[in-house]
């Protein structure tokens, strides 16, 4: 499956969860996730937020999400 948006990107994970497969939300979902999530709120925050916390973000909320969604 090629990603090119972000509805491609959540089919893809939601494909993978109910796969079953353990590693569904690995490394490299993390890292694709992230970047798209950096160009979003860059392009809507730029004006209010500095690139260095823009990533800051991202790996916080990246990291939220893995603990609180993804392990549960």
């Amino acid at each position: 499956m090629e990603i090119t948006s972000n509805n491609d990107l959540l089919r893809y994970i939601t494909e993978r969860a109910e796969g079953g497969e353990k590693q569904w939300f690995g490394r490299l979902q993390q890292r694709t996730a992230g970047v798209n999530l950096a160009y979003e709120i860059a392009r809507n925050h730029a004006d209010k937020m500095t690139p260095e916390q823009i990533a800051q973000f991202v790996v916080d909320l990246n990291n939220q999400i893995f603990k609180k969604i993804v392990v549960g």
